[in-house]
């Protein structure tokens, strides 16, 4: 969903961030982690290469399940807060176009439907909010200004929303 090459065109924008900041900020060797479901114990470095084979396949769901359990080992990992910072901030944008679009579509929406509406946005809203603890969580390492307005949008939506 958020990382189709063809649907998203900041994908190897982001991919190539992730491998840079990696490259820049070193991979540090952490606590012992186990993964439910696995009997092995994981490194930061093998939570981070298998969150990075999932973002690679398009599995954008597994992968922040690895990236959260990156951020339980090195909670300031930068990759970790980048990835899911924009995977909440894209399903949140995606959800909010499909209620605006259904909304549009309505001829002349009726009050109880325009209270439908704002609720529905407003059940948006804890994605925004994941989506902006991680993005402020990215800039106190890497200042940018995509993220700044990023940041400045859900602002501007929060507005709108309530």
């Amino acid at each position: 969903m958020f990382m189709n090459n063809k649907k998203n065109p900041h994908r190897v924008f982001i991919l190539l961030l992730m491998i840079f900041l990696l490259g820049i900020s070193g991979v540090v060797q952490a606590k012992e982690f186990v993964y439910e479901g696995e009997t092995n114990e994981l490194t930061l470095v093998e939570w981070i290469k298998k969150a990075e084979g999932h973002v690679v396949n398009g599995e954008d769901r597994e992968a922040s399940v690895c990236y959260h359990q990156v951020l339980l080992l090195d909670e300031e990992n930068l990759s970790a807060n980048i990835f899911l910072g924009n995977y909440y901030y894209v399903q949140a944008e995606e959800a909010r176009k499909v209620l605006e679009s259904e909304y549009a579509r309505l001829a002349k929406p009726t009050r109880m439907e325009y209270a439908k509406y704002k609720d529905s946005l407003k059940d948006l809203w804890p994605k925004y909010i994941k989506a902006s603890v991680y993005l402020k969580a990215v800039l106190t390492q890497f200042p940018s200004d995509e993220v700044m307005k990023t940041l400045k949008h859900i602002e501007e939506l929060h507005k709108v929303i309530e």
